[in-house]
């Protein structure tokens, strides 16, 4: 052995271990680089809803208010059920060809992120109008905005939020 260096069971025994290693070490890699990827991906889908979020509140702050007199001019019942005010906000039409005008999904592109890109990921935006304490007698002026995201084999429910026209004390006035 030592003329003539490595026996056959040593160089099998050699050979077996580095592919093992080399195997485990690709194999690892490949966990490391989806969780990254997953990672990525939830953190641009977070980015694209809270830019949907702060475009809506835009046009929310902006509903009812009159530049010339810069006070909100608000009507006697427009505090009641304020559904058909959200469906009519210009941020609130992303999808023009959708049946229900309670929900609008959307597909981010890559311009948005890299992530994005293939368009593989659907996110979906739903307008639930209830009243407070799930009593009838009152109005509906609650209303919650339900976020799904679907990619891949996965359609989770992502975010809710609830809007009331009372968060800014605009209906306090009309009482």
């Amino acid at each position: 052995m030592k003329k003539n260096g490595f026996g056959i069971v040593d160089a099998i025994l050699s050979l077996s271990l580095l592919a093992g290693v080399i195997t485990y070490g690709i194999y690892f890699s490949s966990l490391r680089l989806g969780t990254v990827h997953s990672s990525n991906l939830i953190r641009a889908i977070n980015k694209e809803i809270e830019r949907d979020i702060e475009r809506l509140k835009l046009d929310l702050w902006s509903m009812s208010y009159d530049k010339n007199k810069g006070e909100y001019i608000l009507f006697n019942n427009e505090c009641n059920n304020f559904y058909e005010n959200i469906i009519n906000l210009p941020s609130w039409k992303i999808d023009s060809s959708s049946e229900n005008e309670f929900s609008q999904s959307w597909r981010p592109g890559n311009e948005r992120s890299k992530v994005f890109s293939g368009e593989n990921v659907l996110i979906t935006r739903e307008l639930n109008i209830s009243s407070p304490v799930n009593n009838q007698s009152l109005n509906n002026s609650i209303a919650g905005l339900n976020y799904r995201v679907k990619w891949g084999e996965n359609n989770q429910h992502w975010l809710s939020i609830d809007l009331t026209p009372e968060a800014h004390s605009w209906c306090e006035q009309l009482i």
